[in-house]
């Protein structure tokens, strides 16, 4: 018994609390996996159940570890409670009176659908839901206004009655929206969200607002809440306490929780731009136009140019035009794609498996048996390759975006790998300053045209104005060339970067010091290749290019998918960075742990 509670206590804080993050595309099925975590009990399928497109999913050693991690899910498969961030903003909707939530969507929406705002609200029963939501003012006060003196209370709170009231008000809202108010559930409520962070309330016209930086963690503070009432619960009950988050879209709400829990994962669902759209036309009928616009805003962009002439009917604003915005309007609008970067573990979801999704419970299978007991099995490889580019890509001096990529053959042997940076003997950026440069400090360091260009310098020392203070606080004050010229040339122009692209790199480290050809192989890239870099793989022979976030740009759709020779296209699923480690290295070794317990 002494030795079985001695491994019990060494898994107990793996085991005992997980607090997962899901992330993803609208549509890509982050709702759906959370569904289920918290459903009945997983029936996770057998090696030869799971299949992508007729195709085994699983292959060689793969099998043999699934199967391993399949059991261990099976012997340990408890259900998680469901924290979704869409109930909270309307939790957050259901505390502002009536006449305020209109006056909000009304800011953002087009004004011919104004009109049928009253009947919109009295259909979701708006009055009837905030009445019962206000009678539970304790639950109010402490999740939503972050009421301290109610943490000895948490047994008090009826955290049931106060969810099951904004459960249906969320749903019956959806609803609404979508039959009634053109599809624009997601464009309202993505709004309240942007709202909530840049002013801490849901406030119309919020980009007119000053940034209020305690706005842009209210909501991580809610789930907080949340997750130390479910803990308080379940200790109570002596049970283990696992969440997932759904669904985390700003990369600084997953930072939140990365910083405070230890037992915390970023998992990104993620599937086919194809199966994506489809799923969506389909069940959402969502139409192309909508769907373009939901992504560009997922991508962390605002809309562009050029869609509509529809005006906001309270600003007069084009809503979907691009328009003067502020640069905190970078820290709190939705980037799914830098929250799929920044993952920590990449799960594929093939939307053509509507019936069992069983690639899906498959992998789910997979890492939680990993973070309940890390090295049941050794990585794929796949996770093993680009963990070797995640690795390489903090080898960059950029200070934009740091990428990494690795060239291997069909067996996943490693002939180069290359990381986005200057040329060899040239010094990076994060290595220059403005201070240097103004100085004139170097002509190594600093190209005759930053040095003796006018309009150059005139723009570097406008730059230098704006952050000087910054390096009386110990910061060296870097800068992106390609940045400033675009500035003086009023363009937006790839032309300027200093610096090879990693992919790029690893080419050339094949031809500047010899090596095994590398037509049939595969390049592995912590991004995804440009159109000038998938033209190089195209033109080597490349067989499969392993990316973990599309780059924005044709190399997809113009570069890569023609011809009669086209690499194929995966998007990369495993654990990478903190987590590889995480999961993949065993508190004791294995034997160790196998003769405690047989000495039992």
């Amino acid at each position: 018994m002494i030795n079985t509670d001695l491994i019990s206590n060494l898994l107990g804080e793996r085991s005992n609390f997980i607090l997962i993050g899901l992330t993803g595309r609208t549509g890509s099925g982050c709702s759906t996996t959370a569904n289920l975590l918290s459903g009945d009990k997983l029936k996770f399928p057998t090696s030869n159940e799971v299949n992508y497109k007729t195709e085994p999913y699983f292959s060689g050693m793969d099998i043999k570890r699934y199967e391993i991690v399949k059991k261990y899910a099976e012997e340990n498969n408890d259900l998680f409670k469901v924290i979704k961030i869409s109930e909270l903003i309307s939790a957050q909707i259901l505390n502002i009176t009536e006449d305020d939530f209109k006056t909000f969507i009304k800011s953002v929406i087009d004004e011919a659908l104004h009109e049928k705002l009253d009947q919109v609200l009295e259909k979701c029963k708006f009055k009837e839901s905030q009445e019962a939501f206000k009678k539970l003012s304790k639950e109010s006060d402490y999740f939503i206004n972050g009421e301290s003196s109610l943490d000895h209370k948490l047994k008090d709170l009826n955290i049931s009655d106060w969810f099951k009231i904004i459960n249906q008000f969320t749903l019956n809202l959806k609803d609404v929206l979508k039959t009634d108010l053109a599809n624009s559930y997601v464009t309202i409520y993505q709004s309240v969200g942007d709202s909530i962070r840049r002013t801490k309330n849901i406030t119309p016209n919020y980009r007119k607002n000053n940034f209020v930086p305690e706005g842009l963690f209210e909501l991580p503070r809610m789930v907080n809440r949340l997750i130390k009432f479910y803990r308080y619960k379940d200790k109570e009950n002596k049970k283990k306490t696992y969440i997932a988050i759904d669904t985390i879209r700003n990369p600084y709400e997953a930072k939140y929780f990365k910083d405070r829990y230890a037992a915390f994962y970023l998992v990104s669902i993620n599937a086919t731009t194809e199966d994506r759209k489809k799923y969506l036309q389909d069940k959402y009928k969502f139409t192309f136009d909508k769907i373009a616009e939901i992504d560009e805003r997922e991508s962390g962009k605002f809309p562009t140019e050029g869609k509509t002439d529809a005006k906001c009917g309270e600003c007069n604003q084009e809503i979907n035009k691009s328009s003067k915005h502020d640069k905190y309007d970078e820290l709190i609008i939705s980037n799914v794609k830098r929250c799929i970067e920044i993952s920590d573990i990449h799960i594929f979801n093939p939307r053509n498996e509507s019936q069992n999704h069983n690639v899906l419970k498959a992998q789910l299978a997979w890492y939680l048996s990993l973070i309940k007991h890390p090295g049941l099995v050794t990585p794929t490889p796949l996770e093993r390759v680009m963990q070797i580019a995640f690795t390489a890509k903090m080898n960059s001096g950029c200070i934009s975006r740091q990428v990494g990529a690795v060239v291997t053959d069909d067996a996943y042997s490693i002939k180069s790998v290359g990381w986005n940076d200057v040329a060899k003997g040239q010094v990076p950026c994060n290595l220059r300053s403005l201070e240097d440069l103004e100085n004139f400090s170097s002509d190594t360091t600093y190209s005759e045209y930053e040095r003796n260009n006018e309009k150059f310098r005139e723009f570097a020392s406008n730059e230098l104005i704006k952050i000087k203070h910054l390096g009386e606080k110990g910061r060296n004050l870097a800068y992106c060339f390609k940045s400033i010229q675009n500035k003086v040339d009023k363009e937006k122009n790839q032309v300027h970067t200093r610096s090879l692209h990693a992919e790029e790199n690893a080419f050339l480290q094949l031809a500047k010091y010899g090596g095994v050809g590398i037509e049939g192989g595969k390049l592995f890239t912590t991004a995804s290749p440009c159109e000038l870099c998938a033209k190089k793989a195209y033109q080597l022979g490349i067989k499969e290019i392993i990316f973990i976030d599309p780059y924005p740009g044709l190399a997809i759709q113009h570069i890569i998918s023609i011809g009669i020779n086209p690499p194929k296209l995966i998007q990369f699923r495993g654990a990478v960075g903190k987590a590889y480690h995480q999961l993949y290295e065993p508190l004791m070794p294995y034997k160790d742990e196998l003769n405690y317990l047989a000495d039992n």
